[in-house]
């Protein structure tokens, strides 16, 4: 196991060193001048030389790049074009933010995706799983960011309620804190549950058809004791293959949940970013991206292990 996982973390390295080829080419051939967007449309072409020559744009390509990629070997992913700020301060500013988005929406993921999944397959065909089948389609038929705005409209409406903007750490006020984050993480959970919903219920139904399952009730073991102990923790291995790729997902959804809600996180930084062709800035981000990625995928492949004991890495 410990070999395995060395290995996986060994191969971290080349994937992101592609990604950033990849996105830094790929951010420098986008059409027009990045200047134009700090200095202003009427700014003279002197003024444009002078502002890339401060920042480094004007050198070869392969130097720019290696500057950057020298700079993050050292822990120091630049400043941002924007307003010359260290990015690597704003990287520790903001993530605590997006963690606790990130935390509160992938755990209402999973608890409302299996707990219904699983409650659907026990009671098939009945109106709970009618029900269930039901939410999971408009729940994966509805876009993040269509649900994040009738969360601010609807309460607005009906109850003369607005959900507190802006941020409050945990630490100062956890009340308001939570008033700020567990409606749009809530929200924003709503389309990987329904997708975990379903995969849950397919994937119990198939486990509960099994003869080790009608060997255990054979024996005369509780309904309860049936599904919970030997069928869900077998059932449980594909929903954590789409809880994985969930999470890539939820760090999209977290860009717009930040920027509706006036949230200082990540995704409000990465849009900013993009928004300005700060090439810094989108870098870092997408590496940052790359980074949880591969480690929720990574973490997914041990936890198989955990749930089946026949899975053995070498």
């Amino acid at each position: 196991m410990w070999a395995y996982t060395l290995r996986r973390l060994i191969f971290f390295l080349p994937v992101l060193l592609i990604v950033s080829l990849l996105t830094f080419f790929a951010t420098r051939l986008v059409p027009g001048e990045p200047a134009l967007t700090f200095l202003g449309q009427q700014a003279r072409i002197e003024e444009i030389e002078a502002w890339n020559r401060h920042h480094g744009l004007d050198r070869p390509l392969a130097v720019q790049y290696f500057d950057w990629l020298g700079g993050v070997l050292r822990g120091d992913p630049g400043e941002s074009l924007a307003g010359g700020q260290n990015i690597g301060s704003e990287l520790r500013a903001r993530l605590p933010v997006t963690l606790m988005i990130l935390l509160f929406s992938f755990g209402f993921t999973m608890v409302i995706g299996i707990t219904f999944g699983v409650l659907a397959a026990v009671f098939q065909d009945s109106w709970l799983d009618h029900s269930v089948r039901l939410f999971a389609v408009f729940g994966q038929s509805i876009p993040p960011f269509y649900k994040l705005t009738l969360l601010m409209i609807l309460p607005a409406i009906w109850w003369e309620y607005a959900p507190p903007f802006g941020y409050v750490p945990f630490w100062n006020d956890p009340l308001r804190a939570l008033q700020q984050i567990i409606p749009p993480t809530l929200m924003l959970a709503i389309g990987g549950s329904a997708t975990l919903m379903r995969i849950t219920r397919t994937s119990l139904l198939d486990v509960l058809r099994a003869d080790y399952v009608r060997t255990a009730r054979s024996k005369g073991l509780k309904e309860r004791s049936v599904v919970l102990r030997h069928a869900v923790r077998n059932a449980l291995i594909p929903v954590l293959t789409i809880a994985g790729t969930l999470i890539a997902a939820l760090m999209g959804g977290s860009l717009i949940l930040e920027n509706i809600t006036s949230l200082p996180g990540l995704g409000q930084y990465t849009f900013n970013g993009v928004i300005q062709r700060d090439y810094n800035v989108i870098m870092t981000m997408v590496m940052y991206a790359a980074i949880v990625v591969m480690s929720a995928h990574l973490a997914v492949d041990l936890l198989y292990a955990v749930l089946d004991p026949r899975i053995r890495y070498r």
